[in-house]
């Protein structure tokens, strides 16, 4: 055992104890005056009366914007992806020349890029009756016309049903480019996140020009240009000014509005949009007087016997077979017999109009193919003119007692 003396110092306790309780004093004091600077500083800010509902009303506003914007950048993500996956301008669905089995053209749809008219060379009254009837602040708003939408709000509560719609033209070529006719919360956020995207990425313009040449007017026709060919059988360029009202009024419900099917309603419509010409200040009740007493007069320049319904399924299944692919522009054989297709048209008319009463029967679908499976005629239904919907390929049945066995 080593006998060195121990050096350590003893360990002064109470000057211990005295720099502890001298530190908590010193922290405690030090928060309390920083503590009372910043209620002084508040208390110089504190409102009240009308000042404090305001900024509480405003804070809400706020909080709940925020959480709301969240919320709709997780609905629109799906909307973007869609944006993120290539050429969205291309023309894509929008091109198809159909033919027989013998190779006799039998009619197209979609937007061929031969239809294509530039907008500068479009009547300026067609393009003031589109935008005095759709979107009145097109060229003031960025994308989505709050002002407008408002309006169309109030409108319709007024007229205690949907007389206005509130979509801007930016709105309706995202839904045309991007979406489904779907109706939903969801579809509509999309919409709106897409046009403001397009607002960013191309200019007003370009905007205007697509929608003329993608927007849907009824017959099976995409476009102005096509629409103006379908019911007055000549150019856009050249549309009177009644005309063009009544191309304008096809935008917001082509099948009912379309002098094809409802001319009365139609001319209605065009008169309405004269109205909007005159209102918006576009033109003068004076500039619009001709066109109201000489109404536009559409001619029928569908074929006879063109095979509408089984040129709708065919355009369907083409979209199907050449999703992805680069091809827009397309010629495609089909296997419809046009004997077999007028037989089944008339068969179905007759059947209808002889026992459809005590059937208590309007309408009748039809489908004829080969062991093959060669699809040789469709009848969608009665008159193609009055109703489009094909009932022989897109309409939902009941399941009726096929059911039974699942709920036993």
């Amino acid at each position: 055992m080593s006998n060195k003396p121990r050096t350590d110092k003893p360990v002064d306790w109470l000057a211990l104890d005295a720099r502890l309780n001298s530190g908590v004093h010193d922290a405690w004091n030090g928060f309390k005056e920083r503590w009372t600077a910043v209620n002084d500083f508040v208390g110089r800010l504190k409102l009240t009366g009308l000042r404090w509902g305001i900024v509480e009303i405003a804070s809400e506003v706020v909080t709940l914007g925020l959480a709301g914007f969240a919320v709709m950048l997780v609905l629109a993500q799906p909307a973007f992806d869609a944006v993120a996956k290539g050429d969205w301008l291309s023309y894509g669905k929008f091109s198809a020349t159909f033919f027989d089995r013998e190779g006799t053209e039998i009619g197209s749809r979609g937007i061929l890029r031969s239809d294509a008219v530039p907008l500068e060379e479009m009547p300026d009254h067609f393009i003031k009756a589109l935008l005095a009837t759709e979107d009145r602040r097109f060229f003031d708003h960025y994308g989505i016309d709050v002002f407008g939408t408002f309006r169309a709000i109030i409108e319709n509560m007024r007229a205690q049903e949907v007389v206005q719609g509130g979509s801007s033209i930016t709105q309706q070529l995202a839904k045309n480019v991007f979406l489904s006719s779907e109706r939903s919360l969801e579809r509509k956020v999309k919409e709106a996140f897409l046009a403001l995207w397009l607002e960013t990425h191309v200019s007003k313009q370009e905007i205007l020009r697509l929608y003329l040449e993608r927007a849907y007017m009824g017959g099976g026709a995409f476009g102005a240009e096509a629409a103006a060919q379908h019911y007055f059988g000549k150019s856009i360029r050249s549309v009177t000014l009644a005309e063009a009202a009544m191309l304008a009024g096809l935008f917001k419900a082509p099948t009912n509005y379309s002098p094809n099917v409802n001319l009365a309603k139609s001319r209605e419509r065009a008169n309405e949009v004269l109205s909007n010409l005159v209102q918006a200040g576009y033109m003068t009740e004076g500039q619009v007087h001709g066109a109201r007493i000489n109404p536009a007069a559409p001619v029928d320049t569908r074929r006879p016997d063109s095979p509408d319904w089984y040129l709708d399924w065919a355009f369907d299944e083409v979209q199907r077979l050449m999703a992805g692919k680069p091809d827009t522009v397309l010629n495609v054989r089909t296997t419809v017999d046009l004997v077999m297709q007028r037989a089944g048209d008339t068969s179905l008319q007759n059947a209808i109009r002889d026992g459809g009463a005590s059937w208590n029967v309007k309408q009748a679908a039809l489908v004829s193919m080969e062991p093959d499976g060669a699809v040789r005629a469709i009848v969608g239904g009665i008159d193609y003119a009055e109703s489009g919907f094909n009932r022989a390929t897109s309409s939902k049945r009941q399941p009726g007692s096929s059911f039974k066995p699942y709920v036993y």
